[in-house]
């Protein structure tokens, strides 16, 4: 299921799910959608100046992965997602339509288990 953009607003904390989503790194981010599928649930965004890697994701890694936990803990604070649960989060330059593959859009990809309600690296072979 797809669900669109404004079901994302409990991430920004805001009623206005278009406002930027200030990120631990300092980059901003912007909820796209939420597709929920039986055990995984992926939180797709498109990061503000990925492309000119503004956030320094690619001299520290670690920066990218802190963010996108942050998403995913963002997300699972919400209450609604339960222990067990797959949360796959996509940080993206520009939209590219779910499934679909664009070379000249920079995506980066994380898998998170929920665990008591927290956002824990998910370390089991990837094969959603």
């Amino acid at each position: 299921m797809l669900l669109p953009l404004a079901c994302l607003a409990f991430i920004s904390g805001t009623n206005a799910p278009e406002q930027w989503l200030r990120l631990p790194s300092g980059a901003s981010a912007i909820p796209l959608d939420l597709i929920v599928e039986e055990g995984v649930q992926r939180v797709r965004m498109i990061g503000q100046g990925l492309a000119q890697d503004v956030a320094g994701y690619q001299r520290d890694p670690e920066r990218l992965f802190d963010d996108m936990q942050d998403i995913c803990t963002r997300h699972a604070a919400s209450g609604t997602v339960p222990d067990g649960t797959n949360v796959i989060v996509t940080l993206m330059d520009k939209e590219v339509q779910f499934g679909l593959s664009d070379p000249s859009v920079i995506q980066y990809f994380e898998s998170f288990i929920i665990r008591g309600g927290t956002c824990a690296l998910d370390d089991t072979e990837f094969l959603h």
